[in-house]
């Protein structure tokens, strides 16, 4: 095999290796997230697990808030969520092993369904 034939077959399965990470790093929600029941079960299961740190309605308490973010992507939150995260002293544990991949889905609508909204227009008198 020629070099450089050797070095297209090492990138494709490059390619391959990258694709199949991506894909285990892109977990699909089993439901629609903007479904209201699964927002009202998340709230749930965020007043039970959550709301020690992120606070009631996501207003934040040791953990920053969370309600009004827009930067927050369902993958982000989901990984987040399952494996947890460190923050210099803050520490927010790992859930996978806690709740299963539905309930961790319900977090995750919910958390959605606290991002900003636009303001309401001013009224003039």
């Amino acid at each position: 095999m020629s070099r450089a034939g050797f070095f297209g077959v090492v990138f494709a399965g490059c390619l391959s290796a990258m694709a199949a990470v991506a894909e285990e790093s892109s977990p699909t929600p089993p439901f629609n997230l903007t479904d209201p029941q699964i927002i009202d079960e998340g709230r749930v299961q965020f007043a039970q697990t959550c709301v020690y740190c992120h606070g009631n309605a996501g207003s934040g308490g040791k953990a920053g808030p969370i309600s009004g973010r827009t930067d927050l992507t369902q993958d982000y939150l989901f990984t987040t969520i399952s494996n947890g995260k460190r923050a210099g002293s803050l520490v927010m544990p790992t859930w996978k092993d806690s709740l299963d991949e539905p309930t961790i889905w319900k977090l995750v609508a919910y958390v959605l369904s606290l991002q900003a909204k636009p303001a309401p227009e001013a009224k003039t008198q």
